[in-house]
């Protein structure tokens, strides 16, 4: 039975291992998620017995994924440990929980700080096709303002997350964040019309969840338009000590030599979090949209990351992803949650984080060119 000293002397040698500060490690994130898995959670798991004297196993990590539960495992002791099972020998699988999302999904959320859209291109009143175009992980809706003309009947709204520059606050689900987004959504939309839903990076998943906020709602979705973005049924959530690397080498939202700047940070950390609580279901195969377009970028972040000196975990394939060159992607397990969809693929230049910077958003200007025509 470990002490709450022992506890708290765990979670700093866990924290060196992650390169995170012992007092960001909160009870409900999972250790997937931290980035503590494979040989990491070995060699950590050898360091708590040499350096505390605690007979910890790698394999402990995965039977008591969250940090809360393997707290309460270290205070009830290895023996306790040992009568957590199903009756078979076998221990159960555990998840976490998501907590109870209220009616009001504006419940508790603090005042955004900046629009919830903004229309960047054309007039949603009078042009033929309004295209929603939802954040990646910054949270920014205003990096689509970086895009070329797109058509004389096109509009462009992008949608700002509600918690930009108050990432603090971020503790939504995926699916919550599409509640506080589907009134905008609606108010810019003209009456009767399909829509057209797109997003980069995890903002596919919440153009994925508004779909299904409008479909229950009798609404019919003409388009999706997939931007770099990797299912969730195929890919995990990026790990957090990813995220302090690529930051660290100013991999992930540098422009111009400058670092990406802390609000941006965090509220990507935020966002990934949510993703690592995330399992979408399908969409009903009579409200799935006509057409789902795929645009993926083919460089990765380094070209070898041997030689970038960057310390990740290469058997998480959210990180090969990110940083390694890839071929034609193609539906990456979207076919599971869009079924019988006309889909069609494009590939743009630049990396995954350079899509919206100059140059690389004329890339993908013209296959917005091609596939709202």
């Amino acid at each position: 039975m470990a002490s709450d000293d022992d506890v708290t002397k765990v979670l700093e040698v866990v924290g060196e291992a992650i390169s995170i500060d012992p007092l960001d490690i909160q009870d409900d994130e999972s250790w997937k998620f931290l980035g503590l898995s494979g040989l990491l959670a070995s060699a950590t798991a050898s360091d708590l017995k040499s350096q505390i004297g605690l007979d910890i196993r790698p394999d402990d990590f995965d039977k008591y994924p969250t940090v809360g539960e393997f707290k309460a495992f270290l205070k009830r002791g290895p023996s306790a440990a040992q009568t957590r099972t199903n009756g078979n020998g076998s221990l159960p699988k555990t998840a976490t929980p998501h907590p109870p999302e209220p009616i009001n999904p504006w419940e508790g959320v603090p005042k955004p700080k900046v629009p919830l859209s903004i229309i960047l291109q054309g007039d949603p009143a009078v042009s033929k096709k309004v295209v929603f175009l939802f954040p990646d992980g910054s949270g920014a809706g205003t990096a689509y303002g970086t895009l070329p003309k797109i058509g004389n009947d096109v509009c462009i709204v992008g949608l700002n997350s509600p918690f930009l520059r108050q990432a603090e606050d971020f503790t939504c689900s995926i699916e919550r964040m599409a509640r506080l987004w589907i009134d905008e959504v609606r108010k810019l939309q003209p009456k009767g019309k399909a829509y057209i839903l797109g997003g980069w990076s995890a903002g596919g998943y919440y153009a994925f969840e508004v779909a299904k906020l409008l479909t229950e709602a009798g609404e019919k979705i003409d388009q999706m338009i997939m931007i770099d973005s990797p299912c969730r049924l195929l890919y995990e959530a990026l790990p957090a000590q990813v995220v302090g690397e690529l930051t660290r080498k100013g991999l992930m939202g540098a422009v111009g030599g400058k670092k990406a700047p802390e609000w941006l940070v965090q509220h990507f950390t935020s966002t990934v979090y949510s993703v690592d609580k995330y399992m979408p279901t399908p969409l009903p195969k009579d409200k799935v949209p006509r057409k789902v377009n795929f645009v993926w970028v083919k460089e990765g972040l380094v070209k070898s990351v041997s030689e970038s000196g960057l310390d990740v975990d290469m058997s998480v394939k959210v990180t090969r992803f990110l940083l390694e060159p890839r071929g034609d992607l193609k539906t990456e397990g979207w076919e599971q949650l869009l079924p019988g969809a006309k889909y069609r693929f494009d590939y743009m230049t630049g990396n995954h984080f350079q899509i919206t910077q100059p140059f690389h958003a004329d890339s993908l200007g013209r296959v917005l060119q091609k596939v709202t025509a």
